[in-house]
C-alpha cells in the first residue's frame, strides 16, 4: 500500500516535469487515468511537502513541479548549523558545521533522539529546552557553553517541516552571532566609557548631526543654564550673544568646507537666566557617509576674562599715569627695556622702539660725565658708571641709586639729567625702574653763576 502510494506521487511529479507550463487536476487525472479526488489528495500531499507549486487562474488550479533546492544541498553549502528532526525528535539529517560544534561523528547522531546526544565539548541542555519551548518559527538566542573555550552564541530558528512522505518534523537552524554580539557589547561599553568621560569633564560638549543636536553633556547645561531636554530641542547658536552669532556661524561654515581645520573663538553667551558668560568655543567637524558631525566644546573662562579686563584696566591706568608725569620713566627687565613713557622721548628724542633696540647704555651716553652721586651706595667719583649703580641697587631697598650725567639727544643736543634707580624682585625676574629729570637749565644757570663768581674773584685779586 505504501509502495503504491509512493509510486503515484512519483508518477505525478514525473508528469509535471514533462509539462513545465503546468497541469490542472483534470489534466493529471486524465493522463494517469485516475479519479480526480484521488489525484487531488496526492497533490495536497505534494503541495504540503513543498514538492509542487500551485497557481490559481479564475476557478482553475494549475500545478507545476517545485523549483526548490534539495535539502542535502542546503545542508552542504549553508554556513549555518542545520539539524533536521522528525516528530519524535530523532535526528534525520545534520550538516558538517553542526557536527563540528558537537565534536561527534555523523553515525552517532543520525536516528538518535536529540535528548540523548552526549557531546564531549558542548553543553546542549539549553538547546534542548529551546526546541521544546520554541516549536514555531520565532527567532531566539541560545548560548552554548564550550569546554576550554568562550561561550558561543547563536540565533536559533525552528521551522516546521514536512517530509516527502507527508510526515511532519522540525528543521533547526543556528546562526553563529558570537562576533556580532561581542562587537555590539564592545560598542555599548565604548559608548558607556564615552558618556562617563563626557559627563565628567569640566568642559561643555555638544555633538550635532547635520545641524541637529544629538548629544549634550551635563556640564554644558551648567554653563548655559538650560536643561538637557531644552538643549536637545534648540539650536546651539541660540545661546551665543547676538553680536557674536554671525562670527560663530562663519566658523561653522568654514569647518563644513574644511573639516580638517578645527576652529576656535572666544565669545559671549547668554544664559537662560540672562547672565552673560564668556566662553572659549572649539568647533571641529567630520563627515561620515551622508552625515556631517560638529563637535562643539565650551570652556567657561568668564573669571579669566574678568581678571584679564582688570589687568588691562590696571595697565591702562598705569600707562595714563606714567605718560602724564613730568619725569621720564624706563622699566628694564633682564637687561631689556620693556617700557618707556612719552616724557622719555621728549628728553632723549628716541621713541620706545628705538630705545628698546639701543638699550639704556645706547641711549644714556655717558662719555661726558660731570658727576655721579649715589647717596652713599658708591664713593663719589667722577668716573662711576651707570652699570655700577645697577649692580649695587638692591631689590625693594628704600635707598635708590642716584646719578647726574650729560647725555646726547638723538638730534645731537647735549642735555644734563638727574636719575634715580630702584629695583623689585618678582620670582626670577628683577625689574629696574629708572626715573630721569632734565635739569639742563638748572645746570646751565649754575655754570653761568660759577663763571661770574670766577670772573669777580679774578677782578679782586
Amino acid at each position: 500500500m505504501m509502495q503504491e502510494y509512493q509510486q503515484e506521487l512519483v508518477a505525478i511529479k514525473g508528469l509535471l516535469k514533462k509539462n513545465p507550463e503546468g497541469m490542472s487536476v483534470t489534466d493529471i487525472s486524465k493522463a494517469l487515468k485516475k479519479n480526480k479526488n484521488t489525484i487531488g489528495r496526492y497533490l495536497d500531499i505534494l503541495l504540503i511537502s513543498g514538492q509542487v507549486d500551485m497557481r490559481t487562474y479564475g476557478m482553475a488550479k494549475v500545478y507545476t513541479i517545485s523549483q526548490r533546492v534539495p535539502l542535502s544541498a542546503m545542508l552542504s553549502y549553508s554556513k549555518e548549523l542545520i539539524m533536521v528532526l522528525d516528530s519524535a525528535s530523532r535526528i534525520t539529517d545534520i550538516n558538517d558545521n553542526f557536527l563540528q560544534l558537537l565534536q561527534l561523528p555523523r553515525e552517532e547522531t543520525l536516528g538518535k533522539n536529540v535528548s540523548f546526544l552526549q557531546s564531549p565539548e558542548v553543553d546542549v541542555h539549553e538547546l534542548l529546552d529551546m526546541i521544546t519551548t520554541n516549536g514555531g518559527e520565532k527567532e531566539i538566542t541560545v548560548t552554548f557553553h564550550v569546554r576550554d573555550s568562550d561561550d558561543r552564541i547563536f540565533r536559533q530558528k525552528c521551522i516546521p517541516t514536512v517530509f516527502d512522505d507527508g510526515r511532519k518534523g522540525i528543521t533547526l537552524i543556528l546562526e553563529d552571532i558570537t562576533e556580532h554580539i561581542l562587537a555590539e557589547k564592545e560598542i555599548r561599553d565604548s559608548e558607556e566609557r564615552f558618556r562617563m568621560m563626557a559627563d565628567n569633564i569640566q568642559d561643555g560638549l555638544i555633538i550635532m548631526e547635520n545641524g541637529k543636536t544629538i548629544y549634550a553633556n551635563h556640564r554644558i547645561a551648567e554653563i548655559t543654564g538650560y536643561s538637557l531636554e531644552e538643549l536637545w530641542a534648540m539650536q546651539p547658536l541660540t545661546v551665543i550673544a547676538p553680536e557674536s552669532r554671525e562670527e560663530a556661524l562663519n566658523h561653522i561654515r568654514d569647518i563644513e568646507t574644511h573639516p580638517d581645520r578645527p576652529s576656535g573663538l572666544q565669545t559671549w553667551i547668554i544664559r537662560k537666566d540672562a547672565e552673560r558668560r564668556f566662553v572659549y568655543a572649539r568647533i571641529s567637524g567630520v563627515r561620515h557617509h551622508d552625515a556631517f558631525y560638529n563637535f562643539v566644546v565650551f570652556t567657561d573662562i568668564t573669571e579669566l576674562k574678568v581678571q584679564e579686563t582688570r589687568v588691562s584696566e590696571s595697565e591702562q591706568r598705569f600707562r595714563m599715569m606714567a605718560d602724564n608725569i613730568q619725569d621720564g620713566l624706563f622699566i628694564v627687565e633682564n637687561d631689556k627695556v620693556v617700557f618707556s613713557n612719552r616724557r622719555i622721548k621728549d628728553i632723549t628724542g628716541y621713541s620706545f622702539g628705538e630705545i628698546a633696540k639701543k638699550g639704556i647704555r645706547g641711549t644714556l651716553v655717558s662719555d661726558e660725565i660731570q658727576a655721579i652721586a649715589d647717596s652713599g651706595i658708591l664713593p663719589v667719583t667722577d668716573r662711576n658708571r651707570i652699570e655700577e649703580i645697577f649692580k649695587n641697587v638692591r631689590p625693594d631697598s628704600p635707598v635708590p641709586g642716584e646719578f647726574k650725567i650729560w647725555i646726547r639727544r638723538k638730534d645731537g643736543m647735549r642735555r644734563y639729567i638727574q636719575g634715580k634707580i630702584t629695583a623689585a624682585q618678582r620670582g626670577d625676574i628683577t625689574s629696574f625702574y629708572i626715573t630721569i629729570s632734565d635739569i639742563t637749565d638748572f645746570a646751565e644757570r649754575e655754570m653761568a653763576l660759577r663763571e661770574r663768581i670766577d670772573a669777580l674773584q679774578d677782578l679782586l685779586r
